[in-house]
Parts: C-alpha cells; structure tokens; sequence
C-alpha cells in the first residue's frame, strides 16, 4: 500500500468517525429534524431545499448534529482546530441556582447565550445583505439550537454547569445528569420499546405531536428558554418519590426516574419538533427576495461543512454581540476537513448500504485517490 494511500484513508476515517454529540444526542436532535421537517409548508421546503447543499435534497436531519461535531475537531487524528470554539456557549444558557426563570439581561449578556444565538440565527437566515453559504449556515444552527433548547438542562444551573457536573448512576453507569437527559433516557426508551429502530420511535413521537397543541410558536424563543429553566427547577433533581436529590453524593437513579422522566423527555422532542417547523414557515415566507438568489457552482457535500463554513473565515455572528468572543477566532486557523466533492467517487462506490459504508465509502475515496 502506497503512503498516499494509507495517509488518505486515516484522513476520510478522520472526517467519518465523529465523536460524540452533546445536546439531545445523535437520536434526539435527528428525531426533532424529522419531526420539523414533516409540518414544512411547500415554500418553506423549497427554501431550505435550495440553501441546503444539494445532495442532501432539504434533508434537515443530515445536518442536525453538525453544531456539536464541529466542537469536537481536536479528537481528528490529523490535529486540533479551535476555528468553532467561539459557537461553544450558544449552545446553552446557566441560571442562577434554583432561580427558576430565565432573564435574558443577567442570564445572556451581549446575546452569547442560546436564546441569543436563536435570534440572531433566524435574523440571518433571511438577511438580505448575507450571502448563500451564510444563510446555509444559519439554518443548520437553528436546526441544532432548537433541539438544544428543548433539553431542560440546556437552560440549567450555574452552580453545576446544567448538570454536566453532578455524577448519576443510570443503568448501572457512572455519568452525569446532563448526560442522561441528552441521550439515556432516549436510548433506554428506545431499546426497551422500539428494539433500538429509530423509525418505529419517530412513528410513536410523531402520533404524540399530531394530539400535543402548538403553544409559543415561530420566534417566543425567551418563553421556550423559561420553560426548559421551569422544568429543571421542578423535576430533574427530584428522585422517583419527588424527593430533592443530594447533588453532593454520586446519586444512583432508579428505573422510577426513568419511568417518571420519560414522557417529559418526549413533550420536549414533539414541542422542539413543532416549533422548528414553525419557526422556517415562518422565516420561509418572510424572507427577502434578494436572500433567494442563485448559489454558487460547488455547495458543500455532508462532510464538508466545516471546511467549507471555515474557508468564507467570517466570525459568523451579529458582529454588535460578539466583541469578546471574536478575539478567540484567528483568521489563519485551516479547518482540518477539506471538500471531498461527489465526482471524487467512483459511481460503483454511492450505492452501499449503511452497515457498509464506512468501510466501503473509505477505501473507494482513498482508491480513488491513490490511482
């Protein structure tokens, strides 16, 4: 085997093996998509459709995680990147302990908060004076931050970091109660009653949306952060017999947290899901025309948003609310991700299943590249 050979396929190893996700999860933030995608009106599908890149034909859950991969670069075998850090806290917001509201003054200064970052993003992604790859990239964010924002502990305590600092035994694991929330409870929901298939379990949250009424719809994004604030204050530091848990101890959780937990876990999928339909609906026939303007020749491929968000090298956030965080952002960092375009790939090497194509997708780029 050739060096080029084997120093290519650890790299496309490198963009396919993503770490893991924070936020709901990889099934959380993927069933919200769907979920968003399934109330788009015929505008609002066209619109996403055009700004998406184009072989993913406006699929809003192939781009729901992307928020959170783009954190965790420094896990790629060819090196570290710090370029997105500067997205890190629009990912959240703390309130003061057991305050139990949120107050967008003291809780989100200069908008570098979640509920900020939904505002500015949704101001972007129909700006008329932003180019295509900057309306593209709004939309991803607000993909992720929705679903973010619908996961209680995203709006959770300052005194533990929403939770990422208070240890749980859950299903006889040791891991945090941030954790938990974003992603166990789903999985053992899943594995118990749907046989790990992620479809059977979007059937089920999607009847539970076609009986939940729509409240706080399009753009009510300060009462969506206070709802999650609410529910962290009433019910995720409680244990199974409503008694407060001693945040000090390594708590082991029952199968009763569990049980009482889960049906609020999926309001907050089917209510994330709602609203991020609603919300392109309503910026899909609010939009300027101008913002509805022909892309350029090579849109961005699944792997390749990174890079291609990078190389535009625009800070990307209301420059009016991103004083402190643009000093973190050097103009000569290089994504490690480079643009890997479909006619790299032989037509033989497109048409694999799931359970092959990491190996498959590996050795037909690389291949195709060494000779």
């Amino acid at each position: 085997m050739s060096s080029k050979f084997f120093i290519f396929s650890v790299f496309v190893l490198s963009i396919i093996i993503v770490p893991s996700t924070h936020g709901w999860g990889i099934e959380g933030h993927t069933l919200v998509a769907r979920l968003a995608q399934s109330q788009l009106t015929k505008e609002a599908f066209d619109w996403i459709q055009f700004l998406l890149p184009s072989n993913l034909s406006g699929n809003l859950s192939a781009v729901a995680t992307w928020a959170d991969e783009i954190l965790y670069s420094n896990n790629h075998p060819l090196g570290p990147s710090n370029l997105w850090q500067w997205s890190r806290p629009l990912h959240y917001t703390n309130t003061p302990d057991w305050n139990c509201s949120y107050d967008p003054v003291r809780d989100c200064i200069n908008d570098v908060c979640i509920e900020g970052a939904l505002r500015n993003y949704s101001q972007r992604a129909i700006a008329a004076d932003l180019d295509h790859l900057q309306h593209q990239q709004a939309i991803v964010f607000l993909v992720h931050y929705v679903g973010d924002l619908h996961q209680p502990l995203h709006a959770g305590f300052q005194g533990d970091a929403g939770a990422s600092q208070f240890y749980v035994y859950f299903m006889n694991t040791r891991r945090t109660l941030h954790s938990v929330w974003d992603t166990y409870l789903i999985r053992t929901r899943l594995s118990r009653d749907f046989q790990s298939n992620t479809s059977l379990y979007y059937d089920h949250i999607y009847a539970l949306m076609l009986n939940q009424t729509l409240e706080h719809p399009d753009q009510d994004f300060i009462e969506w952060t206070d709802e999650s604030s609410k529910i962290v204050c009433e019910q995720i530091y409680f244990d199974e017999n409503n008694e407060p848990m001693n945040t000090s101890l390594t708590i082991r959780l029952s199968d009763g947290y569990y049980q009482r937990n889960i049906g609020m876990v999926e309001q907050r999928l089917v209510q994330a899901g709602q609203r991020l339909g609603a919300l392109f609906n309503f910026l899909a026939s609010n939009r300027s025309d101008v913002s509805f303007t022909t892309p350029s020749e090579n849109q961005s491929s699944p792997t390749d948003l990174s890079s291609t968000f990078a190389s535009t090298d625009e800070f990307l956030f209301n420059e009016t609310s991103s004083t402190e965080l643009s000093s973190t952002k050097s103009s000569s960092t290089v994504s490690i991700t480079t643009v890997i375009s479909s006619s790299m790939i032989p037509s033989s090497c497109k048409n694999t299943s799931f359970g092959t194509f990491i190996i498959i997708m590996t050795l037909c780029i690389a291949f195709t590249v060494a000779v």
